[in-house]
């Protein structure tokens, strides 16, 4: 059906507002509902410290960071489509961060970013746009696993007795995971040999993204895995220093052990928004409780890993989700 003009602009309109209304919503009522003794730990922590205002100042910086190593590569991948400049993508991730800060696993974010696009047909940039994701889990599956080879042997026979068998058929299994996961990633372009099992209804439709994709050089398939391990890098660094600002005793080693597990579980245990906070303060929480000599965390430092933990969900997701707003209310979502 063809749109008239004052049709498609009302829809916009009313798109953007739905939008809006959920992103902003969503994130007060977050901020709304975080328990008493986290603000508290927060508070405290905030007068207590003398380094507060030189790590916050860093955690803002690397998240500037962070978002600038995602849309550097989402660049160079879209480009295979269609070229755009760095500061186009730059408010296309901030776009589709506002667009999936309340979807299950963030999966928003991909139709948030396709919006910014002129000429590129919404399937093609979905799917490069998959890639670049791909490539971040990646990154967090191989870490996640060379972390839980070191951490597990160490500390989970504390918490499991008589779980050698355990920790070594998990290691075998994260071993395998990891080099399929590289296997298919370098080998992506052999989507062309699987596209029959496509409905043909429906092939025409996503063939030239197949293309896109199947057209990206390895050379661009390493730079996008070298992307992402930096944005790892920067996250990590992020994490441990919300944990120094809280005040929590614990070494660079056990935190670089840590982290990584704390991401591949994220990515392992499906999440809904509203749970997300919850789900990753829980898993942070257990870890650094089995860093604490196999011991659960007393009741303050719990409050600090849950502290830390919601911080760097404001500044890496809450923030950033509520610029895209104004992102999101230069987009067009009806071109036809």
């Amino acid at each position: 059906m063809i749109l008239t003009p004052k049709v498609r602009k009302t829809l916009d309109i009313a798109t953007r507002l739905v939008i809006a209304t959920l992103s902003i919503s969503y994130i007060f009522y977050r901020i709304y509902a975080l328990p008493a003794g986290q603000v508290q730990v927060f508070v405290s922590s905030v007068l207590a410290g003398k380094e507060f205002v030189y790590i916050f100042l860093c955690l803002i910086i690397l998240m500037v960071v962070n978002v600038g190593f995602e849309s550097y590569k989402w660049k160079l991948l879209i480009q295979q489509s269609e070229k755009v400049s760095l500061l186009t993508a730059y408010k296309a991730i901030l776009g589709g961060m506002a667009v999936s800060v309340y979807t299950p696993n963030r999966v928003g974010e991909f139709m948030g970013r396709v919006f910014i696009l002129k000429k590129t047909d919404p399937v093609t940039a979905i799917l490069l746009t998959i890639v670049g994701s791909f490539s971040q889990l990646l990154v967090t599956v191989v870490a996640g696993s060379i972390a839980y080879i070191v951490f597990a042997p160490l500390y989970l026979p504390l918490v499991i007795f008589e779980s050698t068998w355990l920790v070594k058929g998990m290691s075998v299994t994260l071993a395998v995971v990891s080099l399929l996961y590289v296997f298919l990633y370098f080998n992506i372009s052999a989507l062309h040999r699987i596209s029959f099992v496509v409905p043909a209804a429906y092939m025409q439709k996503i063939k030239n993204g197949i293309d896109a994709i199947a057209a990206c050089p390895k050379r661009l398939l390493f730079i996008a895995v070298f992307l992402s391990t930096m944005r790892y890098l920067v996250f990590s660094t992020q994490f441990y220093l919300a944990i120094r600002l809280m005040g929590l005793q614990i070494t660079v080693s056990q935190c670089m052990m840590a982290i990584p597990i704390i991401y591949l579980l994220l990515v392992i245990i499906p999440t809904v928004a509203l749970t997300e906070i919850g789900v990753r303060g829980s898993i942070s929480v257990f870890l650094f409780g089995l860093l604490a000599s196999g011991h659960e965390l007393n009741t303050a430092d719990a409050l600090a890993v849950l502290s830390a933990s919601t911080l760097i969900w404001f500044i890496n997701v809450a923030f950033p989700s509520l610029l895209g707003v104004l992102v999101v209310f230069r987009l067009k979502f009806f071109r036809r």
